[in-house]
């Protein structure tokens, strides 16, 4: 069964808010009743009274929209309906009440008070307390909408973070040592400039990690980015590991993910080339699919010997992936994996943007 359901400003909130209401009230009802010569002598006093009874009373509202928040739909909408009729009815008596007492006090004119004209003054009052039952709802709906984009904010910060945590942890001590190794042993050999040319790749590379933010780069920055990693990795395997990319130049302003690619090259480098008995082959291609942008990492290799000895591993490249995917682009970005023949593909099919 539906429930009424909204949020309310807190009390003191809501009496400023009623308090201003009735400010808002008198500013146009007062000036207009002096204008048409019906303050005459002492009348104001009765109407400043009756304002003040008019402010006071519309905690009436605020504690009938309370007591309906939450309630079945017609229970709620009742309660609130019994709280605005309360309240316009205490308000028309004490109205009545209050001009009867100014003019037994001072000179001042008395209202025949009707049936016509109390049911009119019922209904102004049965409105006005309706405004300012409406007033109290938006503002907490308003408050409500805030409270949730701080959340959202909050959660996305935290995402950002949580997102360069997992991704530094891809970048661990194992591609840094074999990366310095490789590096000494390319000096040791006399290629001093291809070692040099090999730091300055990983410098930028991990200057590029540290810098990632969660926004989106072109697929020539990112495949940029892949190189330089790639050309590292090519420094411990040699010819052992062979790389194609092939990316159409009408793809290399796809806007993708900063660092998309890196978990999924790094995966195929460990369960692949590592795990390999002998030449292992890398491929990195890019597609567009309708609306689509398709990137496959793709690698091939000969089957290990049986005692090959396989550094295992945590199992986060490929989670990370899809967690990130599912963050950034809510269903609308998957990512496919499965085995083919002599090794592993995974295929990231994302909206395609172009910068």
């Amino acid at each position: 069964m539906p429930r009424l359901d909204f949020q309310l400003p807190p009390p003191r909130q809501a009496a400023q808010l009623g308090a201003i209401l009735w400010i808002g009230i008198a500013a146009i009802l007062l000036p207009s009743l002096a204008a048409a010569d019906q303050l005459r002598g002492a009348e104001w006093v009765a109407q400043a009274g009756v304002m003040l009874s008019g402010a006071a009373l519309t905690v009436t509202v605020y504690l009938g929209l309370s007591a309906g928040n939450g309630k079945p739909l017609w229970l709620g909408v009742a309660i609130t309906l019994i709280a605005l009729a309360g309240a316009a009815a205490i308000q028309t008596a004490s109205d009545f009440g209050i001009q009867a007492l100014v003019h037994g006090l001072l000179p001042t004119r008395l209202s025949t008070h009707s049936p016509e004209e109390t049911l009119i003054v019922r209904i102004i009052y049965f409105l006005i307390y309706a405004c300012a039952g409406a007033v109290f709802v938006v503002t907490g709906v308003l408050q409500r909408i805030r409270s949730r984009e701080r959340e959202l904010a909050r959660a996305e910060i935290a995402r950002l973070r949580a997102e360069l945590a997992l991704l530094r942890l891809q970048l661990n001590p194992h591609f840094l040592y074999n990366s310095l190794n490789a590096f000494s042993a390319l000096i040791t050999l006399g290629r001093a400039d291809e070692a040099n040319r090999l730091a300055e790749g990983l410098a930028e590379f991990l200057h590029a990690a540290m810098d990632l933010d969660g926004s989106e780069v072109p697929l020539a920055r990112e495949l940029e980015l892949i190189e330089c990693y790639l050309d590292l990795e090519q420094a411990r395997f040699g010819e052992r590991l062979r790389v194609e990319t092939d990316a159409p130049a009408t793809l290399h302003g796809a806007l993708v993910p900063g660092f998309l690619l890196q978990p999924l090259v790094e995966n195929a480098i460990k369960h692949g080339v590592e795990a390999s008995a002998g030449t292992a082959s890398l491929r990195i291609a890019a597609a567009r699919a309708g609306t689509q942008l398709v990137l496959t990492v793709e690698n091939r290799s000969a089957p290990a010997p049986a005692a090959a000895p396989v550094r295992p591993g945590r199992g986060i490249g490929l989670a990370n992936t899809r967690a990130r995917l599912e963050m950034l682009f809510a269903g609308e970005a998957s990512l496919e994996t499965g085995a083919v023949a002599d090794g592993f593909r995974a295929a990231v099919r994302l909206p395609l943007k172009l910068a």
